[in-house]
């Protein structure tokens, strides 16, 4: 067998695996579980079978299955009920989400009525991803101008947060959080796809904030820095999230790559392996969640968890920083991620992920989805890669 089919054979085996995982387990899964007929958007509390458990609707989980059911009837097909599905949730963003003030609530009952509020810009920014890519699927004007007005709004409100008033807070320290970054990263893709060009602007302000927390000094990625660039004291200062960097450099590389820009991409392919190198779990396998870069104790009580999300994050860097370079230690990375990852967070009883597991990889959470897991990470993930996948099988000569 020679080396182009054995290369040939192995990529349409996780291409195989991956389609298997998102079409016959995640897809369906979502299919039957998460339209609320009654009340239109989505049940966001899914056990593991994918009974309800609770009535509130978060609104950044409402935003994430509706940038997942967007994204299927425009990229793979436009079925019917995937149509309908994606219309519940911008309906429902649409009419409920928004506060007078313009913000976005952070939880709704069940029918809709605001529930509370969020400091953060995080549901600002699902939301304004979400209806982005509303707009592409349905391809309506109206819908367009309704995410402009969204991705603007939520933009503004991350450029602010984390910006103490030096009146009312006079020690206080304007931050940048990595969080916040990847989010409005993901927003202005999303928006590119339905409006190329528009987001140019915005692009170059993200990209420098970016910049902050890419620290050659340590060789990672900071979660938090603050604004004039310093390196902050203390555990925030010091605290690393493996998969949030991953996610960070992908987008820079990707970036980076689209633009020409050599160095930017070497220099973010070194943060995808710094990355995996510092935050893999070398005795039993899987990235951490946290990590101090100074080999502390994180803060963070969960900090050795191993979630599905990271995961996710860690298997669309190293297959699109393969299929963009070809350099086989690349797909070594990939291989090593989707092995650990493909054998411990799908759920072949009852379909779809599991979020958590413990640090000695057993399941520590059963439900599907809950304030902290949605619809989104995963099926992305297994998305982008099939897409991936299948131009590398057809590119191999």
């Amino acid at each position: 067998m020679t080396s182009v089919t054995t290369l040939r054979t192995a990529l349409q085996g996780w291409r195989d695996r991956i389609r298997a995982e998102l079409f016959d387990s995640v897809v369906p899964f979502w299919e039957r579980h998460v339209v609320d007929a009654e009340f239109g958007g989505y049940h966001d509390h899914l056990d593991r079978d994918g009974t309800p458990y609770d009535e509130t609707k978060h609104v950044g989980l409402q935003a994430q299955a509706l940038w997942f059911f967007s994204r299927l009837v425009s990229e793979v097909e436009r079925r019917p009920q995937w149509v309908a599905a994606a219309r519940s949730g911008a309906e429902l963003l649409v009419k409920k989400a928004r506060r007078a003030d313009g913000r976005v609530f952070a939880t709704l009952t069940r029918d809709g009525r605001g529930a509370s509020l969020a400091g953060s810009p995080r549901n600002d920014l699902f939301v304004a991803n979400a209806l982005a890519e509303w707009a592409r699927a349905s391809g309506e004007a109206a819908d367009l101008e309704i995410a402009r007005k969204a991705l603007e709004s939520a933009l503004a409100v991350a450029r602010a947060s984390r910006t103490p008033d030096p009146k009312e807070f006079p020690g206080g320290i304007a931050l940048s959080t990595l969080d916040t970054l990847t989010l409005a990263f993901d927003a202005l893709d999303s928006f590119e796809l339905a409006s190329p060009g528009y987001v140019a602007d915005h692009e170059r302000f993200w990209r420098a904030r970016a910049r902050l927390h890419v620290r050659a000094e340590f060789d990672l990625v900071l979660e938090h820095v603050a604004l004039d660039g310093s390196v902050l004291p203390g555990p925030e200062g010091r605290l690393v999230c493996p998969g949030r960097w991953l996610v960070a450099a992908r987008q820079l590389f990707e970036r980076a790559a689209a633009s020409g820009d050599s160095h930017g991409v070497d220099e973010a392919l070194d943060a995808m392996e710094s990355a995996l190198d510092f935050g893999w779990d070398g005795d039993d396998g899987g990235l951490y969640l946290y990590l101090d870069r100074e080999g502390y104790s994180p803060v963070q009580i969960e900090w050795s968890r191993k979630l599905a999300w990271v995961h996710s994050a860690a298997l669309l860097a190293t297959l699109s920083a393969y299929s963009a370079t070809r350099a086989p230690r690349w797909l070594e990375r990939f291989e090593q991620v989707a092995d650990f990852t493909l054998s411990h967070f799908p759920d072949a009883t009852h379909g779809e992920w599991f979020a958590s597991l413990d640090r000695r990889n057993f399941v520590s959470q059963r439900f599907k989805s809950g304030p902290r897991k949605g619809g989104f990470s995963t099926p992305r993930t297994l998305l982008r890669c099939d897409q991936l996948l299948g131009g590398l099988i057809a590119s191999v000569e």
